[in-house]
């Protein structure tokens, strides 16, 4: 990408707003495809066979379910007589068997990526990728914060397709009611909270530093109450081009001051440096620990160790409070649809996303994954944690996690906080977090970080 600047973003996530405006501005590429099959709220476009049948082949991480997408594309075959090929690749070398399949020429004519516009640089999506941007039909039902969140330099290369994922603290409410709290009014309020559980022989929290990633949600759905209102649209802007600095945010600074916090007032579970993601899901369940600061990733796992009746009944979620107030919910794009354009069957591909957007797809879709949807007048029944961030969402007391709105990436940060854990030192891990970020910004050539 030859020029790389923040675009402005929808902050808060709603699912009231309206529909978009259409985009205008069809560039030749797209053109071809608008004015083809248009697969608004019927798939009447699609119901005709193809003349030539072809078999597309979509890649995909092995950790995404694909029994829904599976679903979609038999009944696109039905439709249209092509038919659908999964590939599911080591979700853990996802990207990098994608840029080498790239850099080989073996492109997929769909394949499924995580979100945000950073993979639009590691792609380089100007040069490779087709671009959805002026396809009014596509954006149609999607809500508008969804479709910011895929737009760099007024330009986007990939369809955001499932649900919104979301950040914050999940709770057992048996283990609250028997303690006699409720979830938290502010951050003060959430170390009463605390030492009330601990004092009734619970667990407080639970923390899965073993396993690295479960310990950055701290910070990542604590940016949101307590960085953002601080910094604003225009600090986070300044952070993609690296005109502000991360260790020159105190409010930053201060979460880590109020991790240490609780280690230090013992509110963790006994040795904290052993903790994993599958203990953790176990403790919580048993009414061992308290509350655990995790993402939605969570819930299916509950549900497979202790039913659908304990994620309905006592599984509650908050966001992480800020000094002033409950805080805001955090939420994140799905993966998005991506195609080549160098794909063999990229005209079909794009036939098949447009598909995948009608109103009966996204049904069907929703019927087999139920999340919170990002398409308008999506049929779904949500668990009762989804519908708390539903309504946060609805109320603008929601915000698109950090690291969706940034190029860079927050490197190294589960080591950083393993050390963390270990030493306490936070001007130690605030001063590291912004020369690891400072240090992506430049390996990826970014504008600002060069």
């Amino acid at each position: 990408m030859k020029k790389i600047k923040m675009v402005s973003m929808l902050l808060a996530v709603s699912l009231a707003l309206l529909g978009l405006a259409g985009c205008g501005g069809n560039n030749s590429q797209n053109s071809k495809a608008a004015s083809g099959n248009t697969a608004n709220s019927d798939t009447s476009a699609t119901e005709t066979k193809a003349k030539d049948p072809v078999t597309l082949s979509f890649v995909i991480p092995n950790t995404v379910d694909t029994a829904p997408f599976a679903q979609l594309f038999g009944e696109f075959e039905q439709q249209t007589g092509n038919t659908v090929e999964l590939q599911a690749l080591p979700g853990g070398e996802f990207d990098n068997m994608m840029k080498t399949r790239f850099s080989t020429g073996d492109f997929p004519d769909l394949f499924l990526m995580q979100p945000g516009t950073k993979q639009y640089v590691k792609l380089r999506a100007d040069e490779m990728l087709y671009e959805w941007s002026g396809d009014a039909d596509v954006w149609s039902r999607i809500i508008p914060s969804m479709k910011e969140a895929q737009t760099l330099d007024g330009k986007i290369y990939g369809v955001p397709y499932g649900a919104t994922g979301m950040y914050g603290v999940f709770y057992n409410k048996d283990v609250f009611a028997k303690a006699g709290v409720e979830p938290p009014k502010n951050y003060a309020d959430l170390i009463t909270i605390a030492k009330k559980i601990k004092a009734t022989g619970v667990t407080p929290f639970y923390e899965g530093v073993k396993d690295g990633w479960p310990a950055q949600i701290f910070y990542l759905t604590g940016w949101v109450s307590n960085v953002d209102p601080a910094i604003g649209d225009e600090g986070v802007a300044k952070l993609q081009t690296n005109e502000l600095k991360m260790n020159a945010i105190p409010e930053l600074k201060n979460l880590f001051v109020k991790h240490k916090e609780l280690i230090d007032l013992g509110l963790y579970q006994d040795n904290v440096l052993a903790g994993t993601f599958d203990e953790m899901q176990t403790m919580l369940g048993e009414g061992k620990a308290a509350m655990v600061f995790n993402l939605d990733g969570i819930v299916p796992q509950l549900e497979k160790k202790f039913g659908k009746a304990f994620v309905n009944d006592k599984l509650g979620f908050f966001p992480f409070p800020s000094d002033a107030d409950q805080g805001v919910a955090v939420v994140t794009p799905p993966n998005q649809l991506m195609i080549p354009t160098q794909a063999k069957h990229a005209d079909a591909a794009v036939e098949l996303v447009k598909f995948m957007l009608t109103q009966e797809m996204t049904d069907l879709y929703y019927a087999a994954a139920p999340g919170i949807p990002i398409f308008e007048k999506a049929k779904v029944e949500l668990v009762p944690v989804q519908q708390t961030v539903k309504d946060l969402m609805e109320a603008g007391k929601s915000q698109i996690n950090i690291q969706n709105r940034l190029t860079p990436v927050f490197a190294d940060f589960q080591k950083l906080l393993q050390i963390f854990f270990i030493d306490g030192d936070v001007d130690k891990a605030y001063n590291d977090f912004a020369a690891n970020y400072e240090k992506d910004g430049k390996s990826k050539l970014l504008e600002g970080f060069k």
